[in-house]
């Protein structure tokens, strides 16, 4: 694996300047909170009956992707902001072609996501992906 891990995780973290090609799968609507017991955050389902011991309980826009670095499934935790930044140029592709790339940028004190468009000529984006079609990813993660 030649590249960094934070890349190719599930929970990918590109620093800024550092690029993702990625194929969108969906998009949902989670509640998350953080979990003292586990001390990390969590999806909160109906089933949870621990809910009164969560924390910062919060309403988050979940991004399944295809993240073509690794070849698998990844997922990307969105604003609403950056959720309608990912439509805009999302739509852009699907009318006029190109590769979404998945960076991160410092704003203030914040690092946010932030998604381009890159089309096939773009060299200083050029980033080697692996070649799978989305089907045989999915059956892969199914089975």
């Amino acid at each position: 694996m030649s590249e960094p891990y934070r890349l190719v995780k599930h929970f990918t973290k590109p620093e800024p300047g550092e690029y993702v090609p990625i194929n969108f799968i969906e998009i949902t609507r989670e509640t998350v909170a953080w979990s003292p017991r586990l001390n990390q955050s969590v999806y909160v389902t109906p089933q949870m009956q621990e809910q009164d011991k969560l924390k910062r309980v919060r309403d988050i826009n979940v991004l399944t992707v295809l993240n073509q670095l690794s070849g698998a499934i990844s997922t990307i935790e969105l604003s609403d902001e950056e959720k309608k930044q990912f439509e805009e140029v999302y739509k852009t592709s699907m009318e006029k072609g190109g590769q979404i790339l998945f960076t991160r940028k410092k704003v203030g004190r914040k690092t946010v996501s932030y998604f381009e468009l890159s089309d096939y000529k773009d060299r200083k984006k050029e980033i080697e992906v692996k070649s799978m079609l989305l089907s045989e990813k999915l059956e892969e993660s199914f089975h």
